[in-house]
């Protein structure tokens, strides 16, 4: 009976007959869990703007990539047309940009309008010059992109396209995924390693693993006219990409490079028919803009809105990118660009995988969780808020969105930020910085010191006090800071009595960090000197001060013996040296952040910092930090060659800080991580040498009980005991 079996699904070669009973588990293996060499690396399903972006980014990468199509040749559906400048340096980096804006429309400027024609705001994407080469939309609909990418993946040998292989379903397997396509021999499936699901809001591939799509149905339909007609003759200040507020009936009026495209909402009383008919969609347009003569209409298309998330965005070796994983309304054209950035997300994590060995497990739920945030919080938040302004029908609510437009256009700053936002910057920065931070992290059930540490950075600027020892760490976190600082100059002093000279050695340092992290909870920054010798002692640090819980790592360029980083004097190693530094701290680091600290400005100029700065940045630097570095014009240019990573700031009494920036202008440099390494120490020395004086001139500290019962509530001595009680009287 069982050899019958496997001769009807296929499994089974003449050697079968002389089989026994005893091969039946072998063969049940070896259909479970198939070698590798048998499957596709990478199956993607859609062949959409989302799909296409992951099987070329996959491509270049060097991964064998499979991808299905439902329909005979690529979608001629427009839909959507706006790429933001997010997207666009991503499409830089597969090679498809130049082409891209050789049939697409550059729309530097937006507005936000009343329907009688007044500007309530006009939002100027040039203000982002500094940052990005895109500073603008560009209008180009999506079956660009799609034709651009197939012919570049029709040439690669690592690629194999299928076209009218509709996926209906997949399986999971324990370390691969089993993909049915329609028609296909159920027990014959496409094996792949991995599969990312880009096949749209009614995706099969989700609804096979049982995954939730949560959210709602909006009420409205929303109708989208194109038409030929150029109403910048009748409005010549129109911006490409204008949103038109009114309460009655709003709307988008948004250019491509053959035509102008008409948003409207439409009610439940309306029936796609009666919506789409002539007199009705004429009626729309000359509402929008009267004008003489009819209009002409080249396309018209009426469509649900959905506001949904799925409930995972991974499923084992499956993720979801694109609309498969989460829609939105299109206000503000976020829908295609955030699903451009899942498939780069989804492509990273896998990479990660397949060349680096991270856990599988690991960086399905990272992505899933970094980019399932995005959607939620980010994307669908903001087109729900515009959506929610245009329609807003309350004059005092109306007149109240105004005056914040309003003084949105007075404030630089503010209106910067609001690019960034609108532009896709904000998101997918937080995702980008996360991932670097994170997808090597350890596999613990737990998020480590070095996981919280590299999200509070994708929050914003943190800053960290200096601890030494573990009351200090714990009137740190008490005072309300997020992290601790651990200097070597502090310890140095508590510790052994010395200046910051090199002689505090790594035993020491390490005995005072597993004080520091056994009293506190929050994130511990170490100060690793030198790294306490060569190449190969760097990276037994990293293992040390990791395993006494260091949450970050800071190595210095400096020649041993070191000096404390505002003196002079001081000599640098040669930049290969600390290259192989950084990166076998890296290698050997589980979820530590490491942070790269050049010298070099006091000692060979500032050019020898964006040297340096760079070379640790490619070996692999989570964060860098030039000392001496603190003016906002040192930190932009910084900033530029670091690759994204944050920067850190020294803000020590025994330097001059001063040049530094208001802090979110820091933050717009590039700065990430603050710290104030002395502080506490310098405070300490000095309460103690008054209270030594005035014991001796006076017989008493000034102190009193008071003062001792404020120390042992810092140290939890009430809670410790109390929760002796407790647990004693529980056994009586």
């Amino acid at each position: 009976m069982w050899k019958r079996g496997f001769h009807i699904i296929g499994k089974a070669s003449m050697e079968e007959d002389c089989m026994t009973e005893t091969d039946i588990p072998t063969l049940l293996a070896q259909r479970d869990n198939p070698p590798f060499e048998t499957m596709h690396t990478v199956a993607i399903s859609g062949m959409g703007p989302v799909g296409m972006v992951a099987a070329l980014r996959l491509a270049l990468l060097g991964h064998d990539v499979i991808v299905f199509e439902a329909l005979p040749e690529l979608s001629e559906e427009a839909r959507a047309s706006t790429f933001h400048p997010s997207s666009l340096e991503l499409l830089e980096q597969l090679g498809v940009v130049d082409e891209l804006h050789a049939v697409g429309l550059k729309a530097p400027i937006y507005q936000y309008r009343e329907r009688s024609g007044a500007v309530l705001s006009q939002m100027d994407m040039t203000l982002l010059e500094g940052e990005t080469k895109y500073p603008y939309r560009l209008q180009s609909e999506q079956n660009n992109l799609t034709q651009i990418i197939l012919r570049k993946l029709e040439q690669m040998p690592n690629v194999t396209l299928r076209f009218s292989s509709p996926v209906v379903r997949v399986e999971r397997g324990d370390r691969h995924v089993r993909i049915h396509l329609e028609g296909g021999h159920r027990d014959e499936p496409v094996l792949a390693r991995w599969m990312i699901a880009c096949d749209g809001a009614s995706s099969p591939v989700r609804k096979s693993l049982g995954i939730a799509f949560e959210g709602t149905t909006y009420d409205e339909r929303f109708l989208v006219i194109s038409t030929t007609h150029e109403f910048r003759d009748d409005f010549p200040d129109l911006a490409y990409v204008s949103y038109i507020y009114d309460p009655k009936e709003w709307g988008v009026l948004l250019r491509t490079p053959n035509h102008w495209r008409a948003l409207f909402p439409v009610t439940d009383a309306e029936t796609d028919e009666e919506v789409m008919s002539p007199d009705n969609m004429e009626a729309r347009m000359q509402r929008l803009n009267p004008k003489e003569t009819p209009y002409d209409i080249v396309h018209r298309n009426v469509y649900a809105v959905n506001m949904r998330s799925a409930s995972t965005y991974a499923s084992g070796q499956v993720l979801l990118a694109g609309d498969a994983a989460h829609c939105n309304n299109p206000l503000g054209g976020m829908g295609m660009n955030s699903g451009i950035h899942d498939a780069w997300t989804a492509v990273e994590c896998i990479h990660a995988v397949l060349a680096d060995g991270v856990d599988a497990t690991h960086a399905a739920q990272l992505y899933s969780e970094l980019r399932r945030d995005a959607a939620i919080n980010h994307v669908q938040a903001r087109a729900q808020k515009n959506y929610d302004s245009m329609r807003q029908d309350d004059d005092a609510a109306r007149a109240e969105q105004a005056d914040e437009l309003s003084a949105l256009d007075r404030d630089l700053f503010e209106k910067r930020e609001h690019q960034r936002t609108a532009a896709m910057f904000t998101s997918l920065r937080i995702t980008l910085g996360r991932l670097k931070r994170e997808l090597h992290a350890v596999k613990a059930p737990n998020r480590s010191g070095g996981q919280e540490l590299s999200r509070l950075l994708s929050l914003g600027p943190v800053t960290a006090a200096g601890a030494y020892d573990g009351v200090s760490a714990k009137l740190v976190e008490s005072s309300g800071f997020k992290a601790v600082y651990v200097p070597g100059s502090a310890v140095s002093a508590a510790v052994m009595g010395q200046p910051d000279l090199g002689y505090l050695g790594l035993a020491e340092m390490a005995e005072a960090v597993r004080r520091i992290t056994s009293a506190t909870t929050l994130p511990v920054i170490v100060d690793g000197d030198t790294g306490y010798g060569g190449v190969l002692q760097t990276g037994e640090a990293v293992r040390r001060l990791e395993q006494v819980g260091a949450a970050a790592v800071q190595f210095e360029d400096q020649l041993a013996p070191k000096r404390c980083g505002h003196l002079g004097g001081k000599e640098l190693v040669e930049t290969e040296e600390m290259v192989a530094k950084i990166r076998i701290a890296v290698a050997e680091r589980t979820s530590a952040l490491i942070i790269a600290r050049t010298d070099a400005k006091g000692v060979d100029g500032f050019d020898a910092v964006l040297e340096r700065a760079a070379a640790y940045a490619r070996a692999g630097a989570d964060l860098v930090f030039a000392e001496g570095v603190t003016s906002r014009e040192e930190l932009t240019a910084l900033r530029a060659v670091v690759q994204g990573r944050p920067l850190m700031v020294n803000l020590s009494e025994a330097g001059d800080s001063s040049d530094l920036p208001p802090i979110e202008i820091a933050h717009e440099a590039g700065v990430g991580l603050l710290i104030h390494p002395v502080s506490a120490v310098l405070a300490a020395a000095e309460g103690i040498a008054e209270t030594y004086r005035r014991l001796l001139s006076t017989g008493t500290s000034g102190k009193g009980q008071q003062d001792w019962k404020a120390f042992t509530t810092v140290l939890g001595q009430d809670e410790q005991l109390e929760r002796a009680a407790r647990l004693a009287a529980d056994d009586a």
